[in-house]
Formats: structure tokens, C-alpha cells, sequence
């Protein structure tokens, strides 16, 4: 039985407003099969608050480990 996992996997971005150049997280989870880890199968909205994004692909790992596993 397959195990569904959940990476916090955040782009970085540069910030460029000031005078020196930081970068910044956008939060981003990814879902992974435990059997694969470089294959993800799913992953979050950015746009999304990282809290909310957290528990999407909390109860999607959680999904899919019922269904797939």
C-alpha cells in the first residue's frame, strides 16, 4: 500500500523594490506517492494563503492514500 505525502516546496522570488535585492517565499505543497517521490501528482495554489494551502494538500495526500493506497 502506497503512502501519499506532502512537501512544502516554496518558489522564491527577488524583490527588487528596495535598494538591495531579498528574496521572498510563495508558499507551495506538493503531493507525492511515498513509492516516487520525484513525481508529484498535485500541487497547491500559490495565490492561495500557505495555512489553507497546508490543509488542501493535507486532506488530498489523505484522499488518495484511502483510494490509491
Amino acid at each position: 500500500m502506497a503512502e501519499w505525502l506532502v512537501e512544502y516546496n516554496p518558489y522564491l522570488i527577488r524583490d527588487h523594490s528596495g535598494l538591495s535585492a531579498e528574496e521572498r517565499e510563495l508558499p507551495c505543497f506538493r503531493i507525492f506517492s511515498e513509492d516516487n517521490p520525484e513525481r508529484w501528482i498535485a500541487q497547491t495554489n500559490e495565490d492561495l494563503p500557505r495555512d489553507v494551502q497546508e490543509e488542501a494538500a493535507l486532506i488530498m495526500a489523505a484522499a488518495l492514500t484511502r483510494a490509491l493506497g
